[in-house]
């Protein structure tokens, strides 16, 4: 307003120095500070920020444009917002995951079906009278569990979006610019005011921010050094302004100078804060976020039940799957076999609609091989499949699978499933005893309980009495029920009906009877041990299995 520009202008204008685009979140990953709350809370506003300035974009576009005002328009855009919602946050969703899961197993049909969602999204929001970048927003949102950050398809979708669509958009939006008035005093001046107006805004939200929760200096000037980048969406929102007749040439321009602005001030400002921020040391991981799990001589049908167990876990917290096949030997023979387990994984993996690749690592023993990749893959959880009856002593709680514990720091999960636990919402965590070293181990099985508890049935814990798992400060969810008993088997029967999840922890001490009585009555199992500080030095273990072994001997 100051500047002379008309009140609707003006609102949108500000609306575009409200949202910011993540330039500088690979530098802050590189120093570890991804998890750091100024970090956290910078990510997660730049989605409110961008739903918001995109609402506002959506409402002084369609009041120029529309033919309707008042509570009318007000009305026409909520019931349009909400259409391109379901689309694409409900609808196509679930027709990509469907596609995904059956005819969808090439990675070329899995882009496609990112990019007809793309254009469909835009498609439909034009129809609905809401602009096109805003459908293309939401699909984003929508598809971004089906597309993990860390997949091939990410990659794909990364890589075409940098080399062709953005470049593209860039030349068309060069096209409109006319260098003449670029540097001509009135569009410098349009550029200092808005500049002050980011610089300031984003600062004094740093600053207040950084006040209310305690943030030292490093933490808010970081939170400002993201916050003010502006980028493509910005263009984007500037070059519709324009096409709708709500200013001229000169604030395109003016915006082009701010934008190469930002981004000088949030690379400066990144690279000098980040560094002064320390990391948090024992930062807890939630267990979802990387799930490491063998497949080598695990049956296609108990392979899809982990999958679908391990997908339960890691999609609610944006996490990834990491599928091995270890061969314990550079052997020709078990390097064939290896290369026809990978095969065989990534064929299951791609018709349970994962998009990712399974690694097939040679190495001098099985339990050595999946250790060195937990370490190399930062992994925070071990997933091991429990193939099923005939060897179940040896298989689950045998040595081989002690070892493999013993040797690695992550959270370890060893699954004995049955075909309806995937879907089967109710869970019992088992709380047996109370020994030196079980606390981490039954925090681990209240934190995967939680995890898969379904919402008709609370979680059930005992035979332990609740005065007993008090003393260990466990956080349970507030509608937890315990029930007690002195029979570990008598409570689960007593408690739970075949085909729920029952959830041992266990530390130093021997399950095969108790899981062979509990697998056999129906339930499915989800042993979990979390056995910190207890890494090997990289040069090798004691316990190792001997060449030619594997993870599941019979």
């Amino acid at each position: 307003l100051m500047l002379g520009i008309d009140t609707t202008a003006a609102v949108l204008i500000g609306s575009f120095w409200a949202s910011f685009t993540l330039i500088t979140y690979p530098i802050v990953s590189q120093y570890g500070l991804t998890k750091n709350r100024a970090v956290a809370a910078t990510v997660g506003a730049s989605s409110i920020t961008d739903t918001i300035s995109l609402v506002i974009l959506a409402v002084i576009i369609g009041a120029e444009t529309g033919d309707s005002g008042g509570i009318a328009l007000v009305l026409s855009i909520a019931l349009g917002m909400v259409g391109v919602a379901v689309w694409c946050m409900i609808i196509y969703p679930f027709l990509a995951r469907m596609f995904f899961m059956g005819m969808g197993q090439e990675r070329t049909l899995r882009y496609l079906i990112v990019l007809i969602g793309l254009t469909s999204s835009a498609l439909v929001a034009d129809l609905l009278g809401i602009e096109a970048l805003i459908g293309a927003f939401f699909m984003g949102v929508g598809l971004n569990r089906l597309v993990p950050n860390a997949s091939p398809l990410m990659g794909v979708t990364d890589f075409i979006g940098n080399a062709i669509f953005i470049p593209t958009f860039l030349v068309s939006v060069g096209l409109l610019f006319d260098p003449e008035v670029m540097f001509v005093p009135e569009t410098l001046r349009l550029a200092a005011g808005f500049a002050v107006a980011l610089v300031v805004g984003k600062a004094a939200a740093a600053w207040l921010s950084g006040r209310l929760f305690g943030l030292d200096r490093a933490e808010v000037g970081l939170m400002f050094s993201i916050s003010v980048a502006q980028a493509a969406a910005t263009l984007a929102a500037t070059i519709i302004g324009l096409e709708a007749g709500l200013y001229g040439d000169d604030i395109v321009n003016a915006v082009m100078v701010v934008v190469a602005v930002s981004l000088l001030i949030t690379s400066i400002g990144t690279a000098r804060y980040a560094p002064k921020i320390a990391v948090p040391a024992n930062l807890q991981r939630r267990p979802g976020e990387a799930v490491l799990l063998p497949t080598g001589d695990v049956p296609d049908a108990e392979l899809a039940r982990v999958i679908g167990l391990a997908s339960r876990l890691a999609d609610p917290v944006g996490g990834i799957l990491q599928p091995i096949v270890v061969v314990p030997s550079t052997a020709p023979d078990l390097i064939e076999w290896g290369r026809a387990e990978q095969n065989r994984a990534d064929l299951v993996l791609r018709r349970m609609g994962q998009d990712v690749e399974t690694q097939l690592r040679a190495d001098r023993s099985v339990s050595s091989g999946i250790n060195r990749t937990v370490i190399e893959r930062d992994s925070s959880l071990l997933l091991l499949a429990w193939p099923g009856k005939p060897s179940i002593g040896g298989r689950v709680l045998g040595a081989s699978y002690s070892e493999i514990i013993a040797a690695t720091s992550v959270p370890v999960l060893i699954a004995a499933l049955h075909d309806d636990v995937v879907a089967h919402p109710r869970v019992a965590l088992v709380a047996h005893s109370v020994v030196p070293g079980s606390a981490l181990s039954l925090s681990l099985g209240a934190q995967i309980a939680s995890a898969f508890a379904g919402k008709d049935h609370p979680l059930l814990v005992g035979p332990a009495a609740p005065e007993h798992l008090a003393a260990l400060d466990i956080a349970f969810p507030a509608d937890t029920e315990y029930r007690g008993g002195t029979d570990v088997v008598g409570w689960v029967n007593a408690n739970t009906d075949p085909g729920d999840l029952v959830i041992v922890p266990f530390v130093g001490v021997s399950l095969r009877h108790l899981a062979e009585q509990i697998y056999d009555s129906g339930r499915s199992i989800l042993a979990v041990a979390q056995n910190p500080g207890s890494q090997p030095a990289l040069g090798g273990s004691a316990m190792s299995l001997p060449i030619g072994g594997t993870v599941n001997p019979v």
